[in-house]
């Protein structure tokens, strides 16, 4: 019998990204042939790994493509798409984006895909990178004056007493017409076209399964984001985690194409990529009877 291939995925510490790949992690589905071997951090880091290569399959914040996009193709399954939302911009007193400029705004990373909307709506506030989970505190405490939220941060923000700016999100959505691409997956081209697509394949099929399991999946993804004591994951998971999740939609393909050309307008990237996308052959993932994880 041959050896498994190992193959690294790599996705943030979060409920939504937790759920893609929960039914593959638990092994309720096989992919035959690989072994997976998972990591979890956030997505700052996941999007420096991706410029280094480090992960066959990695979650990147949708900005950072253009940059990585000669050594990695997009899937198709597994997009975080904010239709009419996204990145929140948030403070402890009532402002106004305007009030922002000469001011400290805590971002979750550059860049990210909250930190390029921040960019683009208010170029003059000076940015603080720092981990997405600890921006919501530091403007509580009032050692920012404001910050960007993402993951589950967007939905708990108002339980530390903070209040809305603009939703950054909602904000591209309506100036362009069209669903903001927030996050992505992508695979190493190197690992080949039959790779790709059977691995493709199998994220598919283990979302699908979450989402046919959903009650038993999101028990167990609860731990992650704000846990269980934040009341966040059933809400968040339907945001990020659903049927444009499951196979990228036309339009947000279109989005896409629109959010790479700003990217090249602002200096950020020398060229807009081919959108070139892994689709994803039908394959047997041979599903277990489920266990106890």
């Amino acid at each position: 019998m041959a050896t498994a291939k190992p193959l690294t995925i790599a996705y943030t510490p979060d409920s939504d990204d937790a759920f893609y790949y929960d039914a593959l992690e638990t092994g309720r589905l096989l992919l035959p042939g690989y072994q997976p071997v998972f990591s979890r951090e956030p997505m700052s880091v996941l999007n420096r790994a991706a410029l280094r290569g480090v992960y066959d399959v990695t979650a990147i914040s949708s900005v950072v493509y253009p940059q990585i996009a000669e050594r990695y193709a997009l899937l198709s399954v597994g997009t975080s798409v904010g239709r009419g939302y996204g990145p929140v911009l948030v403070s402890k007193v009532e402002r106004k984006v305007a009030d922002l400029s000469g001011r400290r705004v805590g971002v979750p990373g550059v860049p990210t895909t909250g930190w390029f909307l921040l960019r683009c709506l208010c170029p003059e506030a000076v940015l603080v990178e720092m981990a997405y989970d600890k921006i919501a505190g530091a403007v509580a405490a009032g050692e920012l004056d404001a910050g960007v939220m993402i993951h589950e941060e967007l939905l708990y923000y108002p339980q530390m007493g903070l209040r809305r700016i603009v939703d950054l999100g909602a904000e591209w959505c309506e100036r362009n017409d069209l669903p903001l691409p927030v996050g992505l997956n992508v695979i190493r081209r190197d690992l080949g076209q039959a790779a790709m697509q059977r691995i493709c394949a199998a994220i598919r099929r283990s979302l699908e399964y979450g989402l046919d399991h959903a009650e038993e999946t999101l028990a167990r993804v609860s731990r992650f984001g704000r846990g269980t004591d934040g009341h966040c994951t059933k809400q968040f998971v339907a945001m990020f985690a659903n049927a444009d999740s499951v196979r990228m939609p036309a339009d947000v393909r279109a989005a896409l194409r629109v959010l790479f050309c700003q990217i090249v307008e602002l200096g950020l990237s020398p060229i807009v990529p081919p959108i070139d996308i892994v689709e994803g052959w039908a394959i047997d993932t041979r599903a277990r009877p489920a266990r106890v994880a």
